[in-house]
């Protein structure tokens, strides 16, 4: 299923609303999930099960604990579908 880019970004711009546990929940409201790090010692040796994971509409993003998850889901969300910035696209928006 290819991305809702619009949709992505219109979830980040919610979420910076919203502050501290209100931003949480919100991003639960909205479908999301924050994923904590595993406590099996077999799955230690995989660095992604070792930091939070905050996932929505197809885009999953780690932290040091959920918040910074979320954190970091917002800030790719926020640009997401937009093109890079270099020295030929400088005026696209």
């Amino acid at each position: 299923m290819p991305l809702d880019f619009p949709a992505i970004r219109q979830a980040a711009r919610d979420l910076k609303q919203h502050h501290g546990l209100d931003r949480l929940f919100r991003f639960f409201d909205l479908g999301g999930t924050i994923t904590p790090p595993s406590d099996d010692p077999q799955d230690w040796w995989e660095p992604e099960t070792l930091t939070h994971r905050a996932e929505l509409l197809g885009i999953c993003q780690t932290g040091s604990d959920g918040y910074a998850a979320l954190s970091a889901w917002i800030a790719v969300a926020s640009s997401s579908g937009q093109p890079h910035f270099n020295e030929t696209n400088h005026g696209a928006t």
